[in-house]
């Protein structure tokens, strides 16, 4: 077809810079489906689709809607229109979901019972309505919990769960009854376990939470694309007036849609027949927030007309790392074949190295990052990508001690999570107790948990601690206080002063006998959340590192060391994220750890298909070199190599570090390990 086309000169460079797949992609009209694998050019693609309407099919910018599931994705999309067509020639309907479809519902707010000028109500705001209205329910009124306790934490945030999924099925308050009751039917029919009663109690705080979002002239975001795109369902009226404002309608990374989504999109170009849709179903990853694969694999049988266009040639990664991500994703029954490929050549073998221990894991994986740098690659083309969060402490510790910089990318560092920095607070306030320098600790801690101590109360304290320059907690036996407040606090001075005087005990131990004896732990035990958990995890893990230490000095030192660096802006960083996270980023070297079974899948695993498809995008971040690391014990289990390993050919990995000459693994060969160890001591690193 684009042999008879007369390509305008400012698209001539757009489309030249395109393979043959990509550019037949790119020019196709009508209903298009451009598989797109990993690093295969995706968003260039769909770059030049949206260019070639505006430059060759001379569609209006203002006519083309294109839509992107992040803020990020959109801005990039955009300038790079413009770089390809001019300024002011990128869709003024580019943006995500959330944002077109609130421009939608604010052009005609009454199809959600709404007013002109709405406000929009974030997740966070989204879950104080649902805690406000839980709490306001007599407990034996509310459902009892598989775990935890009625009204908890936990369960609010699953209920707050369940009405946006109730919202991405495009169910309003009056229908949910009917929809739950059936939804609890098909899981009986099935022998499938379902929470009759949670599901049930949902109904109605779906109406109470739904009613008390109309009073305040409020939308959540589930609103945003559920009323447009009931409102398209129901009134062919609304929908026409809307579909054909759009010549051609472009989605970003259509594997991540959910019912609502799909349905919106497939309305919204009714008109046009002009449905641009780009996205790979081997990097389906987020089934958890409501996306369903089946869309895009079933779209050819949705739009019988459409056409299909693979992108196969990978530009990122070598042969080894592809044919390793070919053969772990060619195990998904249900996917639509395609096969990676590149010219960049063969690289490197996947390292796949297996440890005693976490500790050996770490460590090794800190001085090979080390090695590495000190051959010259930056530290930010470096990676450490792993399943769950919680896998970075090790990674971290090892790293500190290395002194590699590092970035933990979209969470919080160890050393600057809030249970961690309370239980510093804690150790250091018991080594100077007397010592204005622990007043900053004093302040973190004394109402932790809550001792009665207010603002006034602490001011109090503040005013008689500067007359008589003494300390904050010195201070506290010489300022009138609330009874509640002089109680606790000489309690917890008590315990404090206590447990400090014990120097025989390591750091760990004092800091475990403080977080028991000041109630610290109770406070934790007493939250049956998620986040109180992972604060009991993360403490333990910090008590571990601190019984290292003699000396509090020391453990401080290394938190400050720990927490200063990753945050340094403007520094080279070697980058730490899960692989949710890394999913659309690249990087020359790539670490994977705990690939071991029972974390990786898991042993709980819902969708053993798309942890496979994880394991897909983790492997296919790495440009040139990807080491996968297991354990034969982590935290105190043994463990078996993850399954996942044994569909990786045997001739695209290897059991050793690719610098070695093949003699065996890292954890059997100590004397040239030491012997690398003593190098990078040599170097500073």
């Amino acid at each position: 077809m684009s042999a008879s086309l007369s390509i305008p000169p400012r698209l001539a460079p757009v489309l030249d810079d395109l393979t043959p797949a990509q550019r037949a992609a790119a020019l196709a009209l009508g209903r298009v489906l451009v598989l797109a694998g990993a690093g295969t050019g995706k968003t260039k693609t769909l770059t030049a689709g949206v260019a070639t309407r505006i430059e060759l099919y001379g569609m209006e910018p203002s006519r083309i809607l294109c839509v992107t599931f992040t803020n990020k994705a959109a801005r990039e999309m955009r300038e790079r229109i413009t770089r390809a067509c001019g300024e002011g020639m990128a869709p003024s309907w580019l943006g995500t979901f959330h944002a077109l479809c609130a421009r939608q519902l604010r052009a005609e707010p009454d199809i959600a019972y709404l007013r002109a000028g709405f406000d929009i109500r974030d997740a966070d705001d989204t879950l104080a309505i649902v805690r406000r209205l839980i709490k306001a329910t007599p407990v034996e009124q509310l459902p009892r919990p598989e775990e935890g306790e009625p009204g908890d934490a936990r369960q609010i945030a699953k209920m707050a769960e369940r009405i946006s999924r109730l919202k991405e099925d495009l169910v309003t308050p009056d229908m949910a009854g009917h929809h739950v009751e059936a939804m609890i039917a098909r899981a009986h029919a099935q022998k499938r376990f379902v929470d009759d009663v949670g599901w049930r109690f949902v109904v109605g705080l779906y109406g109470r939470y739904q009613s008390l979002l109309r009073e305040q002239n409020a939308a959540d975001f589930g609103d945003l694309l559920m009323w447009p795109t009931l409102a398209m369902l129901k009134n062919e009226t609304y929908r026409y007036r809307w579909s054909r404002r759009f010549t051609s309608v472009m989605a970003d990374e259509f594997q991540d849609v959910n019912r609502a989504q799909f349905l919106w999109l497939k309305m919204i170009s009714e008109v046009s027949g002009e449905l641009f849709a780009v996205g790979d179903d081997s990097q389906s990853i987020y089934s958890w927030r409501g996306a369903k694969v089946g869309f895009i694999r079933g779209f050819s049988q949705e739009f019988p007309e459409a056409k299909t266009f693979k992108l196969e040639e990978n530009f990122r990664s070598t042969a080894h790392i592809l044919d390793a991500s070919n053969a772990i994703i060619a195990q998904d029954p249900s996917r639509i074949p395609k096969t990676l490929y590149t010219r960049k050549g063969a690289g490197k073998p996947i390292e796949v190295l297996q440890f005693s221990y976490i500790s050996e894991e770490a460590d090794a994986i800190a001085a090979e990052i080390g090695r590495r740098a000190a051959a010259g690659c930056p530290w930010h083309d470096i990676a450490v990508i792993y399943r769950q969060n919680r896998l970075s402490r090790s990674i971290e510790e090892a790293l500190i001690q290395a002194r590699v910089p590092y970035e933990i990318v979209g969470d919080v560092g160890f050393y600057q999570r809030v249970a961690v920095k309370d239980a510093l607070a804690l150790v250091s306030l018991a080594a100077r107790p007397d010592d204005r320098q622990s007043d900053e600790a004093f302040r973190r801690v004394a109402n932790k948990p809550s001792r009665g101590l207010g603002a006034k109360g602490l001011g109090a304290i503040e005013l008689t601690a500067r007359e008589q320059d003494i300390s904050l907690l010195c201070a506290v036996r010489e300022t009138r206080l609330s009874q509640k407040a002089a109680t606790a606090l000489t309690e917890f001075e008590h315990v404090v002063r206590e447990v400090g005087a014990q120097e025989n005990l390591s750091v760990g131990d004092r800091m475990r006998l403080l977080l028991e004896d000041t109630g610290y732990f109770d406070m934790l035990r007493a939250d049956d959340s998620d986040e109180a958990a992972t604060q009991m995890e993360n403490l333990a893990e910090l008590a571990d590192v601190a019984d290292r230490y003699r000396k509090v000095d020391h453990l401080m030192e290394h938190a400050a060391l720990a927490s200063g660096a990753p945050g340094e802006k403007g520094k080279e960083r070697v980058q730490l994220l899960t692989m949710h996270r890394a999913k659309g980023l690249e990087f020359r070297h790539v670490f994977l750890p705990a690939w071991e079974d029972s974390l990786f899948p898991g042993s709980n695993a819902r969708n053993l298909d798309e942890e496979r498809r994880l394991a897909y995008v983790a492997l296919t971040r790495a440009m040139e070199q990807a080491t996968i690391t297991c354990c034969d014990y982590r935290q105190g289990t043994s463990s078996i190599p993850s399954r996942f390993l044994d569909d990786i050919p045997s001739n695209n990995r290897i059991r050793h570090w690719n610098w070695q000459d093949g003699r065996g693994s890292l954890s059997s060969n100590r004397p040239t390990w030491e012997q690398t160890q003593r190098e990078l001591n040599a170097l500073g690193i």
